[in-house]
């Protein structure tokens, strides 16, 4: 039985001038590097030693331009869209790492409501169930030192 390649099922097969046409083009390799000027085929084919040329290239180039980057761009961080000076906020001499409005762990979402009917119910449920997890102290007998 031989198979059968023609007819409207197996249209894929032998693909018309009109389908050709219509799907775009792929090109292969056509994207430049833009710090060293090489298309990737062409950086594929380099070698280690050239590898390393174009990364310091582009390394001393990205040093370059964060040097020159306070007098070509630093006035974009003083003034607003509308070429306003931007007030710069006072800071405190002292800033306390932790919120005062958002309890920092968990028990401190009910810890600040302790003195609540809710709080003194968690509390004491915490001590019941949790009491044999807890650490004791040894006797004096079984201290080694």
């Amino acid at each position: 039985m031989q198979r059968q390649t023609t007819g409207m099922m197996f249209s894929y097969v032998n693909k018309s001038a009109y389908h050709e046409n219509c799907m775009p083009r792929q090109t292969i390799g056509t994207q430049t590097n833009t710090a060293s000027g090489l298309s990737e085929s062409q950086l594929k084919a380099c070698d280690m030693v050239t590898q390393d040329k174009i990364w310091k290239q582009s390394v001393a180039s990205e040093r370059r331009c964060l040097q020159n980057w306070d007098e070509n761009w630093h006035f974009l961080t003083e003034y607003d869209s509308k070429g306003q000076p931007i007030e710069k906020p006072e800071l405190p001499e002292k800033v306390n790492m932790f919120s005062e409005d958002v309890p920092n762990t968990n028990s401190g979402n009910y810890g600040s409501r302790l003195n609540t009917d809710a709080g003194r119910t968690m509390r004491n449920l915490e001590l019941k169930f949790y009491n044999d997890r807890r650490r004791q102290k040894l006797d004096s007998e079984m201290v080694c030192y």
